[in-house]
C-alpha cells in the first residue's frame, strides 16, 4: 500500500513539475503511412527472406517542437495463443531494398527518427517501418503506432465519480462511449485536471489466403484510427479546481 501512494504521489509531483508544463500546451504529430507490403531480401547464398514493413510520415503542425519518442509494433494473428509480437527494428538490406524501390533516400527507421530527437513545429519527417518477417500462416494484424503526442497532458474533463472521466480528444472515442455507459444517470464534475495516458494511432489489417504463399496474398486493412490505451488506462494524477457541477 504504502508503494502504491508513493507511486502515486511520484506521478502527481512529475506532472506539476516538468510534464505539467509540457501538457499545458501539448504538441500533437499527424500520422500517415503506406500500405502493408512485403519486400523479399536475397541473399548472396541463394537465400531469401520475406519482410513486413510500411512507409509512414509524421508531420508537425503544433506551434512547438515535438519530442520524438516514437515506437512500432504488431500484433499477428487472431488466435492469442498463437499470436507474436513484431516490434519496428533497423533492417539495413530491408530499407535500402525499399529505398531504392520507392526511389526515396530520406526514408529513416524508427530509430534513425527518435535520435533527431525533436520535430520542429511545422516540418515533417518520412520513414519506414520493418516489422520482420510475419508467421505463414497469420490471418491478422494490429499495428500500433505511440509517441505521437506526450504521455501528460493538462486538460478539463467530465469525471463521472468511479465510473471515470470523459475528455474532448482525437483518441478517446471508444473511452468516452465505455464511461458513459458504466456511469448511466450519475452527475459530472467538469474539472480541469493533469491526465497520464499513451495515445496511439492502431490499424488493422487481414491476409485472406493459406500457408503457401503467403506472402504473395493481398493485404487489407480493414480499421484505422486514433484511440487511447486502455491496459493500463488514462489516469488523471492531479485534480485542479472545479468549475461546474451537472447532470
Amino acid at each position: 500500500m504504502k508503494r502504491i501512494f508513493g507511486l502515486l504521489v511520484l506521478g502527481a509531483l512529475l506532472a506539476r513539475g516538468a510534464g505539467a508544463q509540457e501538457a499545458k500546451a501539448p504538441w500533437l504529430l499527424t500520422f500517415t503511412h503506406g500500405p502493408l507490403d512485403v519486400h523479399t531480401v536475397r541473399y548472396r547464398d541463394g537465400s531469401s527472406k520475406p519482410l513486413y514493413y510500411f512507409t509512414f510520415k509524421l508531420e508537425n503542425k503544433s506551434p512547438s517542437d515535438a519530442k520524438l519518442n516514437l515506437h512500432i509494433r504488431a500484433m499477428v494473428g487472431s488466435n492469442p495463443k498463437k499470436s507474436k509480437l513484431h516490434v519496428a527494428l533497423p533492417h539495413a538490406h530491408a530499407e535500402e531494398g525499399v529505398r531504392r524501390i520507392a526511389r526515396a533516400d530520406d526514408l529513416k527507421n524508427v530509430q534513425d527518427i527518435n535520435k533527431m530527437g525533436t520535430l520542429p513545429a511545422g516540418e515533417s519527417v518520412r520513414g519506414i517501418a520493418v516489422l520482420g518477417r510475419f508467421n505463414v500462416e497469420w490471418d491478422e494484424a494490429t499495428i500500433d503506432v505511440s509517441g505521437l503526442e506526450p504521455a501528460a497532458r493538462q486538460c478539463r474533463v467530465k469525471k463521472y465519480g468511479d465510473a471515470g472521466f470523459t475528455l474532448a480528444h482525437r483518441a478517446y472515442l471508444r473511452h468516452n462511449a465505455a464511461v458513459r455507459k458504466a456511469a448511466g444517470d450519475a452527475e459530472f464534475k467538469d474539472i480541469g485536471v493533469i491526465i497520464h495516458h499513451k495515445v496511439i494511432w492502431s490499424m488493422t489489417y487481414s491476409r485472406a489466403g493459406d500457408e503457401f504463399g503467403a506472402h504473395l496474398d493481398p493485404i487489407a486493412l480493414e480499421r484505422e484510427g486514433w484511440d487511447v490505451v486502455s491496459d493500463p488506462g488514462p489516469k488523471i494524477v492531479y485534480e485542479l479546481k472545479p468549475v461546474f457541477d451537472g447532470g
